[in-house]
């Protein structure tokens, strides 16, 4: 018998254990190599998506009946969705900025013990809710809406007046950058919030002793978002936006809810893998074709720029005991009012449109002069934001009156929180004018001495929205010429303005022609001019507000009559006969 080859068997059995061990493992490797490729290629799109879903958020805008253009950040007056009826466009404020806002005159309020300007930041907080409750609908009800609904694409818009449409913007990506083998299966975008992290761009008011802030609710010197900072007995809560869009930590997302205001986005994606392999491998489950891949995003937000109304503070008769500062102003004892009467600009800005007029209104509380300077006073704060800060806030309420009679006393906020207080000889707002939808106070009051002072608020910024703020939706008016903020006649000059964040080196402008020619129907008719230009020339994509290059005018104070009673002066209880070479 013979013998049987026992090399050869051992060959066999190699080469069966290649065939069906090793062969099928190797294959087995190599395609789950390439599904693992494949997978780390598709999550790096989908996370390249999220971003872009993210920068939608950023740019809707709502149009807010109190607060007017609305978004998650701040766009300058520049596009030509945002326009105004007076043809030119509005800012857009960032709902940080607005928290920030109303936060930092909570304080300011408290620190002055003033009950009037408590009152307003308790009105502005209410509005405040109502807007993040809104945005926050906009947010949940863009994202759900599915790719290709083209009966939604006008609804949320960008400056731009573009349409915002995240979801398809999401998808077109994926189409076009994930791997050939992979194909989407669905997509869903939803909006929350972050337990733990995330950045807002909002600086802590200064100076930090009066910030009513925490290590726990600051970080690097701005607010944490997402978490409760209060301040003088108020509520607030930020968002979460950075300088630019960024990933996030998934697993410090939370769904959304009404206590926050829900800026992260969260992509969620189901992508089949198609096999890479030209062999198929036996048994192989099509489960393990389908990846899941989320990405979580924290939109961005740009800051809060350009410079903020003037308030003009005259005194037709100079200084005198009992009106010496500002402390004067608010304090409920100083005056004894004979009638403050209130009244809202309609039809027009009164007295330079034809068809304006004042028409007295009837408040719920009956007006004195004091809360109407505590009412102006902080309407003009609100208007610029949170620039100042706090000490600069109340050194100006406490700083001295030392101005001679018809001289002007300008107030603008500086770059570095403080509060400019110059004195101006000759006027960039030579109308007394009370923009359409704001409304004007006159109070004819007494104070010690016997002196009997007629004062004339004219305000210009109360009413912020498209619907309730006139042609103007309460930007500061525009003063003449538009470069006076750089003009030595008008107290300023080019290093002035810059401080402030106007003119040429604070706006990065060039003013084509300062007397104003676009105010020219022939100007406003023309699409092709241009009032400004780059800094260094440059023709513009948009035209920005003209009073974005010098701040404008937010409210205007005029006080006459406070002459000595003993001294002959032309000065009495009338209104329209105030010395000053002013138009009233």
């Amino acid at each position: 018998m013979t013998k049987r080859n026992k090399k050869g068997n051992i060959l066999l059995m190699v080469f069966v254990c290649i065939c069906f061990l090793v062969a099928p493992t190797l294959m087995f490797m190599c395609e789950c190599c390439l599904q693992i490729v494949a997978r780390s290629r598709a999550q790096s799109v989908v996370e390249a998506a999220g971003l872009i879903a993210a920068n939608d958020l950023s740019k809707i805008i709502i149009d807010d009946s109190h607060y007017g253009l609305v978004s998650l950040s701040n766009y300058p007056p520049i596009g030509k969705g945002t326009c105004a009826p007076d043809g030119e466009p509005l800012p857009v404020t960032g709902i940080n900025t607005l928290v920030g806002t109303v936060r930092q005159n909570a304080i300011v309020a408290q620190e002055l013990q003033n009950a009037q300007m408590s009152f307003l930041v308790d009105r502005d907080k209410d509005a405040l809710d109502q807007s993040i409750e809104e945005l926050n609908a906009t947010f949940s009800e863009c994202l759900k809406s599915s790719a290709g609904n083209n009966s939604k694409k006008d609804k949320w818009l960008d400056i731009q007046a573009n349409p915002i449409t995240p979801t398809e913007d999401v998808e077109n990506f994926l189409r076009k950058n994930l791997p050939e083998n992979v194909k989407i299966e669905s997509i869903k975008l939803t909006n929350g919030w972050l337990e733990g992290e995330g950045d807002t761009t909002i600086r802590v008011p200064q100076p930090a002793s009066l910030a009513q802030i925490s290590n726990t609710t600051s970080n690097n010197g701005s607010y944490r978002p997402f978490v409760n900072i209060p301040a003088a007995r108020r509520n607030f809560n930020f968002a979460g936006v950075g300088a630019k869009s960024s990933l996030v930590s998934s697993s410090a997302f939370r769904a959304a809810d009404r206590k926050h205001i829900c800026s992260i986005v969260r992509l969620e994606c189901v992508l089949k893998l198609e096999s890479l392999g030209k062999i198929k491998i036996p048994f192989y489950d099509e489960a393990m074709n389908k990846a899941y891949c989320v990405a979580t995003c924290q939109p961005f937000a740009m800051p809060d720029s350009g410079p903020k109304g003037a308030m003009t503070l005259r005194f037709t008769g100079g200084p005198v005991a009992g009106l010496r500062s500002w402390s004067d102003f608010l304090r409920d004892g100083t005056f004894r009012d004979n009638k403050v009467t209130t009244y809202d600009a309609v039809g027009g800005d009164y007295p330079l449109d034809a068809e304006a007029r004042m028409l007295q209104s009837s408040p719920a509380v009956v007006p004195t002069t004091s809360n109407q300077f505590a009412e102006h006073f902080y309407y003009w704060l609100r208007n610029g934001h949170t620039k100042p800060r706090i000490d600069a806030v109340i050194e100006m309420v406490n700083a001295q009156f030392q101005s001679g009679p018809n001289e002007i006393y300008a107030y603008e906020f500086a770059n570095d929180g403080a509060i400019s207080r110059r004195i101006i000889s000759k006027d960039p707002f030579p109308i007394g004018v009370t923009a359409e939808s704001q409304y004007s106070t006159i109070a004819d009051t007494n104070v010690q001495g016997g002196i009997a002072p007629i004062i004339i608020f004219r305000n210009d910024v109360k009413n912020l929205s498209r619907e309730n703020g006139g042609k103007h939706c309460g930007q500061p008016l525009t003063g003449y010429p538009l470069n006076w903020c750089e003009l030595s006649e008008y107290g300023g000059d080019p290093h002035v303005a810059v401080a402030l964040g106007k003119g040429r080196l604070g706006t990065h402008l060039t003013i084509v022609d300062p007397t104003g020619a676009a105010s020219t129907e022939e100007a406003i008719n023309d699409p092709n001019f241009g009032l400004f230009k780059t800094f260094n020339g440059e023709e513009l994509f948009s035209q920005p507000r003209r009073s974005f290059y010098s701040g404008g005018l937010a409210l205007d104070i005029e006080i006459g009559g406070t002459s000595a009673a003993t001294t002959p002066t032309m000065e009495n209880a009338s209104w329209s006969k105030l010395p000053g070479k002013r138009i009233i």
